[in-house]
């Protein structure tokens, strides 16, 4: 017996193409590509939007720290340029981490040329303790960056880096007189206001002998600190100025014991840059007569 199967097939009517469908059809691999790059770019904004939180910052800090190196570049070449910015951002950072450690809030490094580097303190320390004590955080961290570069020139020979340790001493140093709105001035705010009459006087001394337009601004700048700490005081500012005895010796240790390490390591700098000149001399004398 025979079985005759018939299949039949499902009857589709006649689509008429439009406009639009041929638009698409054309567009199909432009489409594609289209949202494979919406893709990427949505991936893509997840990862910057956490760096976009910290454009300023990056802008403020790392712009104007190339803006320094470049201006010193000119004068001095790369590497001493590069050294000496290394060193005012190693001083910086000692601010930054013992406000940070005392809860301060703080903005990031800024570099001006022929300046130096500052950081914005959003708020004011609590007392003269905690002043003192971000003050003297930079010339600590700063003095340990200049006697790495010491000991880096002694190891290798290389004068370039003893000459960037003499004058990462000297920064330091020249940043503890105490007055106006150098660390030194901020650091005896915890000792004696009477400590701001000498540093002022030396700060007028080093300007009349050593002219110069910054030191000169700093020593205006200072007179109306040095009007606010000698005038009769309001109970508030009596309470910040109140300073424990063992405070007064640890920051007085600190601060006078740091000032003797950096004239002996300016010292000790330039003892060392004259044995390499003599050394590089008598090499030089040697291989003549040869």
């Amino acid at each position: 017996m025979n079985v005759q199967t018939e299949r039949t097939e499902e009857y589709k009517a006649p689509t008429e193409e439009t406009a639009w469908s041929r638009i698409r059809k054309a567009l199909g691999p432009v489409a594609v590509v289209g949202i494979a790059i919406a893709k990427f770019f949505a991936k893509l904004k997840v990862v910057l939007l956490p760096l976009l939180k910290f454009l300023p910052v990056l802008l403020k800090s790392g712009g104007t720290m190339l803006l320094m190196l470049w201006v010193y570049m000119q004068l001095w070449g790369w590497q001493f340029a590069l050294g000496f910015v290394s060193l005012l951002l190693v001083h910086e950072t000692g601010h930054l981490i013992v406000a940070r450690k005392f809860g301060l809030k703080v903005g990031a490094p800024v570099f001006i040329p022929f300046m130096g580097a500052f950081i914005a303190l959003k708020e004011a320390p609590r007392n003269a303790w905690m002043e003192a004590c971000v003050g003297i955080g930079g010339p600590l961290l700063g003095s340990l960056g200049a006697l790495v570069c010491n000991v880096l020139g002694q190891l290798f020979a290389a004068p370039i880096f003893i000459a960037l340790a003499w004058f990462g001493y000297f920064l330091n140093l020249f940043n503890l007189t105490p007055v106006g709105m150098l660390d030194g001035g901020r650091i005896v705010t915890a000792l004696s206001r009477w400590l701001w009459l000498p540093g002022f006087a030396l700060l007028v001394w080093f300007g009349w002998k050593y002219p110069n337009f910054i030191i000169w601004l700093i020593v205006l700048l200072s007179l109306p600190r040095i009007y606010s700490l000698f005038r009769k005081r309001t109970e508030e500012e009596q309470r910040y100025f109140e300073v424990t005895p063992s405070q007064r010796w640890i920051m007085s240790v600190l601060y006078f014991g740091l000032i003797a390490v950096l004239l002996f390591g300016m010292h000790v700098a330039q003892q060392n840059l004259h044995d390499l000149g003599v050394r590089a001399h008598g090499h030089g004398r040697d291989v003549i007569v040869q």
